[in-house]
Protein backbone atom coordinates (compact mmCIF):
# COMPACT_ATOMS: atom_id res chain seq x y z
CA UNK A 1 0.00 0.00 0.00
CA UNK A 2 1.53 3.21 -0.94
CA UNK A 3 1.75 6.70 1.11
CA UNK A 4 -1.51 8.11 -0.93
CA UNK A 5 -3.32 5.03 0.11
CA UNK A 6 -2.38 4.91 3.53
CA UNK A 7 -3.16 8.73 3.47
CA UNK A 8 -6.44 8.62 1.86
CA UNK A 9 -7.73 5.29 4.40
CA UNK A 10 -6.39 7.10 7.85
CA UNK A 11 -8.97 10.14 5.87
CA UNK A 12 -11.56 7.92 5.28
CA UNK A 13 -11.29 6.24 8.94
CA UNK A 14 -11.01 9.81 10.90
CA UNK A 15 -13.92 11.16 9.05
CA UNK A 16 -16.06 8.70 10.30
CA UNK A 17 -14.95 9.11 13.58
CA UNK A 18 -15.65 12.84 14.12
CA UNK A 19 -19.35 12.16 12.29
CA UNK A 20 -19.94 9.26 14.78
CA UNK A 21 -18.56 11.12 17.40
CA UNK A 22 -20.37 14.29 16.61
CA UNK A 23 -23.72 12.10 16.17
CA UNK A 24 -23.28 10.64 19.82
CA UNK A 25 -22.38 13.87 21.38
CA UNK A 26 -25.43 15.90 19.91
CA UNK A 27 -26.86 17.86 22.47
CA UNK A 28 -30.65 17.45 23.00
CA UNK A 29 -32.81 20.35 22.86
CA UNK A 30 -35.25 21.29 25.14
CA UNK A 31 -38.12 20.97 22.57
CA UNK A 32 -36.73 17.13 21.43
CA UNK A 33 -36.60 16.30 25.55
CA UNK A 34 -40.09 17.46 25.53
CA UNK A 35 -41.55 15.58 23.24
CA UNK A 36 -39.36 12.66 23.35
CA UNK A 37 -37.53 13.08 20.59
CA UNK A 38 -34.00 11.34 22.58
CA UNK A 39 -32.45 8.05 23.11
CA UNK A 40 -33.25 8.11 26.84
CA UNK A 41 -31.41 4.55 26.89
CA UNK A 42 -27.65 6.41 26.26
CA UNK A 43 -28.72 9.51 28.47
CA UNK A 44 -27.05 10.02 31.28
CA UNK A 45 -29.96 11.23 33.27
CA UNK A 46 -31.64 7.42 32.48
CA UNK A 47 -31.48 4.26 34.91
CA UNK A 48 -32.98 0.63 33.29
CA UNK A 49 -34.27 -0.29 36.52
CA UNK A 50 -33.58 -3.65 37.60
CA UNK A 51 -35.96 -6.55 36.85
CA UNK A 52 -36.73 -6.59 40.96
CA UNK A 53 -39.36 -3.09 40.52
CA UNK A 54 -40.00 -3.86 36.79
CA UNK A 55 -41.47 -6.46 34.57
CA UNK A 56 -39.51 -6.07 31.27
CA UNK A 57 -36.85 -3.38 30.08
CA UNK A 58 -37.33 -0.09 31.37
CA UNK A 59 -35.90 3.47 31.97
CA UNK A 60 -36.87 6.10 33.91
CA UNK A 61 -35.06 9.19 35.54
CA UNK A 62 -32.27 8.15 37.70
CA UNK A 63 -34.29 10.79 40.82
CA UNK A 64 -37.25 8.91 39.36
CA UNK A 65 -36.28 5.84 40.32
CA UNK A 66 -34.62 6.32 43.21
CA UNK A 67 -38.47 7.39 44.48
CA UNK A 68 -39.86 4.46 43.14
CA UNK A 69 -37.40 1.76 44.46
CA UNK A 70 -37.92 3.54 48.18
CA UNK A 71 -41.66 3.35 47.42
CA UNK A 72 -41.79 0.30 46.60
CA UNK A 73 -39.43 -0.96 49.41
CA UNK A 74 -42.22 0.72 51.40
CA UNK A 75 -44.96 -1.35 50.26
CA UNK A 76 -43.37 -4.49 50.54
CA UNK A 77 -42.73 -4.36 53.98
CA UNK A 78 -46.57 -3.96 53.60
CA UNK A 79 -47.34 -7.10 51.51
CA UNK A 80 -48.03 -5.16 49.16
CA UNK A 81 -45.72 -5.60 45.77
CA UNK A 82 -45.33 -3.08 43.10
CA UNK A 83 -43.43 -2.92 40.05
CA UNK A 84 -43.53 -1.12 37.00
CA UNK A 85 -45.08 -2.13 33.65
CA UNK A 86 -44.13 0.87 31.69
CA UNK A 87 -41.62 3.73 32.27
CA UNK A 88 -40.13 6.37 29.50
CA UNK A 89 -41.49 6.01 26.00
CA UNK A 90 -39.64 7.60 23.07
CA UNK A 91 -41.54 9.45 20.31
CA UNK A 92 -41.23 6.71 18.12
CA UNK A 93 -42.70 4.16 20.74
CA UNK A 94 -45.44 6.22 21.25
CA UNK A 95 -45.81 6.29 17.38
CA UNK A 96 -46.12 2.62 17.38
CA UNK A 97 -48.80 2.98 19.95
CA UNK A 98 -50.64 5.81 17.84
CA UNK A 99 -50.62 4.01 14.59
CA UNK A 100 -51.57 0.85 15.51
CA UNK A 101 -54.40 1.78 17.30
CA UNK A 102 -55.56 4.11 14.40
CA UNK A 103 -55.02 1.29 11.97
CA UNK A 104 -57.68 -0.98 14.32
CA UNK A 105 -59.93 2.03 14.87
CA UNK A 106 -60.18 3.96 11.51
CA UNK A 107 -63.50 3.54 9.88
CA UNK A 108 -65.57 5.28 7.22
CA UNK A 109 -63.41 8.34 7.18
CA UNK A 110 -65.03 9.61 10.41
CA UNK A 111 -60.92 10.44 12.14
CA UNK A 112 -62.40 12.49 15.06
CA UNK A 113 -64.13 9.09 16.22
CA UNK A 114 -61.04 7.84 15.56
CA UNK A 115 -58.82 9.80 17.52
CA UNK A 116 -61.23 10.62 20.28
CA UNK A 117 -61.31 6.62 21.33
CA UNK A 118 -57.83 6.12 21.02
CA UNK A 119 -57.40 9.05 23.59
CA UNK A 120 -59.67 7.36 26.05
CA UNK A 121 -56.17 5.82 27.03
CA UNK A 122 -53.42 6.94 24.82
CA UNK A 123 -51.67 9.94 24.27
CA UNK A 124 -50.72 11.73 20.64
CA UNK A 125 -46.92 11.18 19.95
CA UNK A 126 -44.96 14.44 21.68
CA UNK A 127 -47.63 14.91 24.16
CA UNK A 128 -47.16 12.19 26.70
CA UNK A 129 -45.84 12.35 29.78
CA UNK A 130 -44.18 9.21 29.51
CA UNK A 131 -41.70 11.17 26.97
CA UNK A 132 -39.83 12.90 30.08
CA UNK A 133 -39.25 9.84 32.30
CA UNK A 134 -41.51 10.74 35.26
CA UNK A 135 -44.45 8.64 35.01
CA UNK A 136 -44.80 5.13 35.70
CA UNK A 137 -47.44 2.58 35.09
CA UNK A 138 -47.53 0.08 37.52
CA UNK A 139 -48.96 -3.42 38.23
CA UNK A 140 -51.82 -3.92 35.98
CA UNK A 141 -52.95 -1.90 32.89
CA UNK A 142 -56.48 -2.92 33.20
CA UNK A 143 -58.73 -0.96 35.24
CA UNK A 144 -60.85 -4.02 36.70
CA UNK A 145 -57.84 -5.38 38.32
CA UNK A 146 -57.45 -2.35 40.72
CA UNK A 147 -61.27 -3.00 41.75
CA UNK A 148 -61.24 -6.10 43.98
CA UNK A 149 -58.95 -8.35 45.88
CA UNK A 150 -55.13 -7.77 45.43
CA UNK A 151 -55.50 -5.35 42.66
CA UNK A 152 -57.44 -3.35 45.39
CA UNK A 153 -55.10 -3.97 48.09
CA UNK A 154 -52.53 -1.92 45.92
CA UNK A 155 -54.27 1.03 44.76
CA UNK A 156 -55.32 1.48 48.16
CA UNK A 157 -51.50 1.58 49.18
CA UNK A 158 -50.63 4.06 46.74
CA UNK A 159 -53.53 6.40 47.20
CA UNK A 160 -52.61 6.46 50.97
CA UNK A 161 -48.75 6.10 50.52
CA UNK A 162 -47.81 7.31 47.15
CA UNK A 163 -47.90 11.03 48.35
CA UNK A 164 -45.17 10.76 50.76
CA UNK A 165 -42.49 9.80 47.82
CA UNK A 166 -43.84 12.70 45.69
CA UNK A 167 -46.38 10.30 42.99
CA UNK A 168 -49.61 11.29 42.56
CA UNK A 169 -52.21 9.49 40.49
CA UNK A 170 -52.53 12.38 37.12
CA UNK A 171 -55.05 10.18 35.82
CA UNK A 172 -58.26 10.34 38.67
CA UNK A 173 -61.74 9.57 38.14
CA UNK A 174 -62.88 12.52 36.15
CA UNK A 175 -66.76 11.62 36.63
CA UNK A 176 -66.29 12.66 40.47
CA UNK A 177 -63.33 15.58 39.30
CA UNK A 178 -64.80 16.72 36.20
CA UNK A 179 -61.57 16.89 35.08
CA UNK A 180 -61.17 16.49 30.96
CA UNK A 181 -58.58 14.46 29.27
CA UNK A 182 -58.08 10.91 29.11
CA UNK A 183 -59.97 8.10 31.28
CA UNK A 184 -58.98 6.94 34.72
CA UNK A 185 -56.24 5.28 35.09
CA UNK A 186 -54.96 3.89 38.45
CA UNK A 187 -52.02 2.33 37.29
CA UNK A 188 -50.60 5.98 36.17
CA UNK A 189 -48.26 7.63 38.50
CA UNK A 190 -46.25 10.61 37.79
CA UNK A 191 -43.28 11.70 40.59
CA UNK A 192 -44.15 15.64 40.71
CA UNK A 193 -40.94 17.05 41.86
CA UNK A 194 -40.01 16.58 38.11
CA UNK A 195 -42.74 16.18 35.92
CA UNK A 196 -44.09 19.68 37.48
CA UNK A 197 -41.33 21.14 35.77
CA UNK A 198 -41.66 19.80 32.42
CA UNK A 199 -45.17 20.36 32.32
CA UNK A 200 -44.32 23.73 33.18
CA UNK A 201 -41.50 23.82 30.26
CA UNK A 202 -43.88 22.30 28.01
CA UNK A 203 -46.31 25.17 28.09
CA UNK A 204 -43.41 27.32 27.97
CA UNK A 205 -41.99 25.82 24.64
CA UNK A 206 -44.11 23.38 22.84
CA UNK A 207 -47.04 24.32 20.48
CA UNK A 208 -49.48 22.59 18.12
CA UNK A 209 -46.93 23.26 15.26
CA UNK A 210 -44.59 20.79 17.45
CA UNK A 211 -47.44 18.08 17.44
CA UNK A 212 -47.02 16.32 14.41
CA UNK A 213 -45.49 13.53 12.03
CA UNK A 214 -48.29 10.97 12.52
CA UNK A 215 -51.83 10.37 11.56
CA UNK A 216 -54.45 12.71 12.61
CA UNK A 217 -52.24 15.21 13.82
CA UNK A 218 -53.64 17.72 12.20
CA UNK A 219 -56.32 17.96 14.40
CA UNK A 220 -54.81 18.04 17.99
CA UNK A 221 -55.81 21.57 17.49
CA UNK A 222 -59.09 21.22 16.52
CA UNK A 223 -60.02 19.35 19.53
CA UNK A 224 -58.21 22.14 21.91
CA UNK A 225 -55.41 18.69 22.81
CA UNK A 226 -53.19 21.13 24.93
CA UNK A 227 -55.76 22.39 27.39
CA UNK A 228 -58.08 19.18 27.39
CA UNK A 229 -55.62 16.56 27.30
CA UNK A 230 -52.09 17.41 28.16
CA UNK A 231 -53.42 19.74 31.16
CA UNK A 232 -56.57 17.53 31.70
CA UNK A 233 -54.67 15.97 35.05
CA UNK A 234 -55.75 15.76 39.12
CA UNK A 235 -55.79 18.56 40.67
CA UNK A 236 -53.80 17.34 43.15
CA UNK A 237 -51.09 16.92 40.82
CA UNK A 238 -51.08 20.79 40.07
Amino acid sequence: MNFKSIFLLLFVCLTAFFIQSSCVNKPVSDKERLTGQFNYKTDPDFIKLPLAYSTKEIYLRKTVFEKFKAMADSAAKAGVTLKALSGTRSYSEQKNIWDNKWNNYFKNGDSIACMKKILLYSSMPSTSRHHWGTDIDINSLEPSYFATGKGLKEYTWLVNNAHKFGFCQVYDDMKKTGRTGYQEEKWHWSYLPESTKFLNEYHAKISYADIKGFKGSNLASKINFIPSFVDGISKKCK
